[in-house]
């Protein structure tokens, strides 16, 4: 059996359905169901424009377009289409989350930056997107140039370097795909280094996502 509206004006309903959205967006999803009359509401732009989305903005992978690393096919996040809808309406904190990623992407530091901090928290799909990304726009991956940018990173976050190490230690995941490199030759260049870090193109990638990961 489908879900019903109430049988109340459209007006005093859609002021029901905006408390909703502005106190948490997921509550929408019965009302989205029941019918067009619910999808009216949810969708006009007073609703969208003050809805409540932080917890969905949580996960990049829901709301941004980003390449499978298993097949190669562009796909789009779950929650993609209602996130620009949103955005249409004007809603500040789409707006906000919208311009993080266009401006990462921009700006060589903050798409290496992206990358890494995904391969921390284990999400993968948007590790390899943001390392792709900045491989084409910034410095091809396996340079000389990525070293510029690792650097950059690493005294950015020097100053705010946690106490313990252990913090992303379980979630961080390297991606292993087509694009990215592997870190076969890893120990053997922290054996020939002798400490002093002195890694070969390869598997510079490697090693300072492991650093950063160390970092925060």
């Amino acid at each position: 059996m489908g879900i019903e509206m109430p049988d109340i004006p459209d007006d005093i309903l859609a002021k029901i359905v905006k408390l909703v959205a502005d106190d948490r967006w997921w509550l929408l999803g019965p009302i989205l169901k029941a019918g067009r009359r619910g999808r009216d509401l949810v969708y006009r732009d007073d609703v969208l424009k003050d809805a409540c989305i932080y917890s969905l903005c949580s996960d990049p992978s829901d709301l941004f377009t980003f390449r499978n690393r298993e097949t190669g096919i562009v796909m789009q996040g779950r929650y993609r289409p209602f996130f620009e809808r949103c955005l249409k309406a004007g809603n500040k904190i789409v707006i906000y989350y919208e311009g993080l990623r266009v401006v990462a992407e921009e700006d060589g530091a903050a798409t290496i930056a992206c990358g890494i901090f995904s391969m921390c928290v284990g999400n993968e799909e948007m590790a390899v997107h943001f390392l792709e990304q900045f491989g084409i726009f910034h410095a091809p991956l396996g340079t000389e140039r990525v070293r510029v940018w690792g650097e950059e990173l690493v005294r950015e976050l020097r100053p705010y370097r946690r106490i313990t190490h252990t913090a992303y230690r379980k979630s961080f995941i390297y991606p292993m795909c087509k694009g990215i490199l592997s870190p076969d030759c890893a120990k053997d260049c922290a054996v020939a280094s002798a400490g002093y870090e002195n890694f070969c193109n390869d598997c510079y990638l490697w090693w300072l996502s492991r650093k950063v990961c160390q970092m925060i």
